[in-house]
């Protein structure tokens, strides 16, 4: 399973009517929109397992880079 194949075949069928930033596109349809899911994995054709999978890694590529705080003290 290719995550990039399907972020890029996703953000082609939008490109016209909203852009075509996958990140936008997800937060569009579920905050905006208000789908759940269940109804973006329909709309997109996919599985609820394959949505989750986008998701994540959508999610992990938001995240930092993990930085030690040497300073820290447990209280």
């Amino acid at each position: 399973m290719n995550l990039k194949w399907y972020r890029e075949k996703i953000s082609e069928q939008y490109k016209d009517s909203f852009g075509c930033d996958f990140g936008e596109i997800l937060c569009h349809e579920i905050h905006t929109n208000g789908l759940t899911f269940l109804w973006l994995a329909e709309k997109w054709n996919m599985s609820v397992t394959m949505l989750g999978l986008l998701i994540a890694d959508h999610c992990a590529r938001l995240e930092k880079y993990p930085e030690v705080d040497f300073d820290y003290k447990v209280e």
